[in-house]
């Protein structure tokens, strides 16, 4: 128990560090937390992100969000989504989701919330990080939110492998999306300067 307290008030000290003037010491405590941190680091660098005009130290802290694997991680994200404080850097959370891999597949309201809130960039962050989920939970599912079989529709009328341009462009069919397809043949017709009128 007396070794679990020094270390807390150790990276409590470095969370401290976090948001100094002095950008050597914010480097250093960087180092500390991608050593020892763990999911109570994640605010600290979110308001360390947040205050920096250091262009390195911005990218250092980017780079440690987006190998994020600690447990807890993703409901410490998901609250800083909520944190108005933390507006300026809501893109790089949302980027940090997808960018470690992490599993938010319990988390589909809060995307869906600031897909409709938040700006064009946002909402395309937020569609990149429900995309990226290998498989959304039957129960998510059914309350509403995606259409029916929305979530597995990858090609085709609605069931997933079938039909669309991938299977002919599979199958060597021309048409709808095979190697035919990749480039327009110029016929005559409206706006072709050849075509004597």
């Amino acid at each position: 128990m007396s070794e679990a307290a020094p270390k807390k008030s150790k990276l409590d000290l470095t969370f401290a560090s976090l948001l100094s003037d002095d950008d050597a010491q914010v480097l250093t405590a960087l180092t500390r937390i991608e050593d020892q941190g763990d999911a109570r680091a994640i605010r600290p660098l979110l308001t360390a992100l947040a205050k920096s005009k250091d262009a390195k130290v911005q990218q250092r802290i980017t780079a440690l969000l987006n190998q994020i694997k600690v447990k807890d991680a993703v409901p410490e994200l998901i609250e800083a989504l909520r944190e108005p404080t933390l507006l300026d850097v809501r893109r790089t959370v949302l980027a940090t989701f997808w960018n470690a891999g992490l599993d938010v597949r319990d988390h589909l309201d809060p995307f869906i919330d600031l897909a409709i809130e938040g700006d064009a960039e946002e909402c395309f962050e937020c569609l990149t990080v429900i995309e990226n989920q290998e498989i959304w939970p039957e129960k998510a599912a059914r309350k509403g939110r995606p259409g029916r079989g929305d979530l597995e529709r990858t090609t085709g009328k609605g069931r997933p492998g079938r039909g669309g341009p991938e299977r002919a462009a599979r199958k060597g069919r021309p048409g709808k999306g095979g190697p035919e397809r990749a480039t327009w043949k110029k016929r005559p017709g409206r706006g072709d300067p050849e075509r004597a009128t």
